[in-house]
């Protein structure tokens, strides 16, 4: 073959090889979130992603909360012991991503019998409605409070928390147990 053949070979061969790279890396990017959207459904894993505003939630440890902003959840209602906006803290676009990822979750295991102690919960909100998130540390479990579903996190919750408290919005006190 002539010296002009072969790189005319060589790059349809590399054009070839990148948009094949391309494809997969697009088809790949689709169905890495097919079971958030099948746990959480399409309108509240699209909240997730593009809300509006967001809130942290800074939950009571101790079971009194006479007075006090109550979140409602399947373990029974916690009290509120601060709420902050954070909708435009640096990073929230990571962290956003982070709850629409499949490997985010821990999918093949169950979640706990036991009522987890709630730390923490992010709401997400917008013009159609409201999907909070409420976190047990513990023993990473997450519960989608709308639908009363129950989830366990992956090592990312300790990345979550991290987070929050290297952006000074938590404290390790507010996440640990008593």
């Amino acid at each position: 073959m002539k010296p002009d053949v072969q790189g005319k070979l060589v790059i349809i061969s590399i054009f070839g090889v990148a948009i094949a790279m391309s494809i997969y890396a697009w088809w790949h990017n689709i169905h890495t979130g097919n079971q958030v959207i099948e746990f959480f459904g399409v309108e509240n894993a699209t909240r997730l992603r593009h809300a509006d505003s967001i809130e942290l939630f800074i939950l009571d440890k101790a079971t009194d909360g006479q007075g006090k902003e109550q979140l409602s959840t399947s373990a029974g209602s916690s009290s509120v012991r601060s709420k902050q906006n954070i909708t435009n803290t640096p990073g929230m676009v990571h962290l956003r991503h982070m709850f629409i990822q499949d490997h985010t979750y821990r999918w093949d295991q169950g979640a706990p019998e036991l009522p987890p102690r709630w730390a923490f919960a992010l709401r997400f909100k917008d013009s159609s409605g409201t999907t909070t998130l409420v976190f047990a540390p513990a023993n990473y479990v997450v519960e989608h409070v709308e639908s009363g579903k129950l989830l366990l996190m992956g090592d990312l919750l300790d990345n979550l928390i991290r987070y929050l408290t290297e952006s000074k919005l938590i404290t390790l006190d507010d996440v640990t147990e008593p």
